[in-house]
């Protein structure tokens, strides 16, 4: 009578568990399009933000010449820092995938590095001109003064499409990397759990709970 009882009841958890693994490998598309979507729209808005306005704002004028170098040149910066409080929001969804976001960008660009078409010569391995091409710095990128100007840089200026390719496919691996480790602070830290608690306990002292019936 007992493996009759038991029997039943495992046979119902097994298709919850299934359930719940498709869900969390489904929420991992849009987490990596997060990431992606961060790197091509907030981390440019940073960049510029920075110069533009945080910069003067502490009486630190940028030493770049350019805007595009200054982006370019501090990329790592711009790209990481907005991923990795992205990534902390994870904590209210505690979606497991999202520690593994990283591995989308890092296969892409590790392909990249692979299959670079260096030409070896005296000065340069094809290995190092690759890593220079995709994360190397010393950006002379001069500031454009219209479109004609900025399509002529780009189509004239080496640096210009060096910068290009690390956004296309660096700034995600860095961005990457950030979004995963800040969900496994997320998850396995009470580190933003109490920061989650905190702003919690604040709603409710400022809103309140009455009920209805009261």
């Amino acid at each position: 009578m007992e493996d009759s009882i038991e029997r039943p009841e495992l046979r119902q958890q097994t298709p919850s568990r299934k359930t719940a693994v498709g869900s969390q490998i489904l929420w991992f598309f849009p987490h990596v399009a997060a990431v992606y979507l961060i790197v091509h729209f907030c981390t440019p808005w940073l960049a510029a933000w920075t110069r533009g306005t945080l910069l003067p704002l502490l009486q630190m004028p940028s030493k770049s010449s350019s805007g595009f170098e200054f982006f370019f040149s501090h990329l790592f910066v711009f790209s990481f820092v907005p991923a990795f409080f992205a990534g902390l929001v994870n904590a209210r969804f505690k979606h497991m995938v999202a520690e593994f976001v990283w591995v989308v960008p890092t296969a892409i660009l590790a392909y990249k590095l692979i299959t670079f078409p260096a030409v070896a010569s005296v000065f340069q391995s094809p290995s190092s001109s690759a890593f220079h091409q995709y994360f190397g710095g010393g950006f002379l990128i001069a500031e454009y003064r219209d479109w004609d100007d900025f399509w002529r840089i780009v189509r004239s200026n080496p640096d210009m499409m060096r910068g290009m390719a690390q956004v296309s496919f660096t700034a995600p691996f860095y961005a990457g990397v950030a979004y995963s480790a800040a969900a496994w602070v997320s998850l396995h830290t009470q580190v933003h759990q109490k920061v989650i608690e905190k702003v919690e306990q604040w709603e409710e002292r400022k809103f309140g709970n009455h009920d209805p019936s009261e």
